[in-house]
């Protein structure tokens, strides 16, 4: 059993054995109201990340954000904290109430130099000059 302290709780469909994240809606597949609650470990792997320049009105820029997968193969939308990481990249997650915090390792610590985006295998999406 995992430590609830560090990990994610998630709900199974009694009915349809689907795994999602908790809210007070029924199940996203068939609808179901029985749920069975369980934890996973608080980590997970970035499945795609994006960093906005010029955010909502109360956000500090660049505000980034990435879509993770946690356990399950449930995914899960978080603010990422510090660099953006790349897809693949492994983070760890805490929760606040409904919102979601990934944290990735240091660039240092991915064998890499101070560019978050150096030696990206991702294709740049800024405009031709």
């Amino acid at each position: 059993m995992t430590d609830p302290a560090n990990s994610l709780r998630l709900l199974r469909c009694e009915a349809c054995q689907l795994r999602y994240l908790p809210s007070d809606s029924p199940c996203p597949r068939c609808g179901g109201r029985s749920a069975t609650e369980y934890f996973v470990p608080a980590v997970g792997s970035v499945v795609v990340g994006t960093e906005l320049h010029y955010p909502a009105e109360g956000w500090c820029a660049p505000h980034r954000l990435a879509f993770v997968e946690v356990a399950d193969k449930v995914r899960l939308l978080a603010i990422v904290e510090g660099h953006l990481p790349r897809t693949g990249d492994p983070v760890s997650i805490a929760t606040e109430g409904l919102v979601y915090r990934a944290r990735a390792a240091p660039a240092a610590e991915r064998g890499e130099g101070e560019s978050p985006r150096s030696g990206s295998r991702r294709p740049s999406f800024e405009p031709p000059r």
